[in-house]
């Protein structure tokens, strides 16, 4: 299949002014370079939370100790599948397209890639992804539904977590969905320019 269409053409402006790059990192130095390591670019979000870098440095070790502590009870890639359906749930253009990237990348690359074709990346989104167990269909299926209605989870999906996860697992699960709500309302709130390089995954939002 193609990729879905871009929703976006060109990047954007943001409407308050960036930290230039290299002040992001003189201030932000431990946390920045590994991170740009990871990603192979500086995103336009941490040039706008390097305003705060109190908060970005909580903020940046809180993604790394949901998304990939070394005391992580959910597999990396797991997460960085969850990561993508929770976006698409909660309609963060620049998140989604960020995630997308992510796992369409090389698993080969320098920065970080997990080599899904681009039919599981569409039917990842979409609803339509075959997990390959229980284990993961009940994840995809809580991240999905917790992040459209936070307080309408089932009993029945809590049931089905709670046979299948330990309460570590289940607590992370949900951290999770916590955290990228968080980073999808703030980016969508601020209006932050998805980076021209990725314009072409501005799509899979609608998807």
């Amino acid at each position: 299949m193609t990729l879905p269409p871009p929703r976006l053409t060109e990047e954007g402006s943001p409407f308050i002014p960036y930290v230039p790059q290299e002040k992001v990192v003189e201030r932000l130095r431990p946390i920045v370079e590994p991170y740009m390591k990871r990603m192979g670019f500086l995103p336009n979000a941490l040039k706008l939370y390097a305003h705060r870098p109190e908060i970005a440095e909580t903020l940046f070790k809180l993604n790394s100790n949901v998304m990939r502590d070394p005391s992580s009870t959910l597999d990396q890639g797991l997460k960085r599948k969850l990561s993508a359906v929770a976006c698409n749930a909660n309609g963060c253009t620049y998140c989604t397209a960020h995630c997308c990237a992510m796992l369409r990348a090389p698993k080969e690359s320098k920065s970080e890639g997990w080599g899904l074709s681009d039919n599981d990346v569409y039917d990842l989104v979409a609803g339509k992804y075959q997990p390959k167990d229980e284990f993961e269909r009940v994840c995809i299926e809580f991240v999905r539904t917790a992040s459209e209605t936070p307080g309408g989870v089932p009993d029945e999906l809590l049931a089905r977590l709670k046979k299948l996860l330990t309460p570590a697992q289940i607590v992370e699960l949900a951290c999770v969905v916590g955290f990228w709500k968080f980073y999808n309302t703030v980016h969508d709130a601020l209006h932050i320019p998805l980076e021209q390089h990725l314009l072409a995954d501005s799509g899979w939002v609608d998807v």
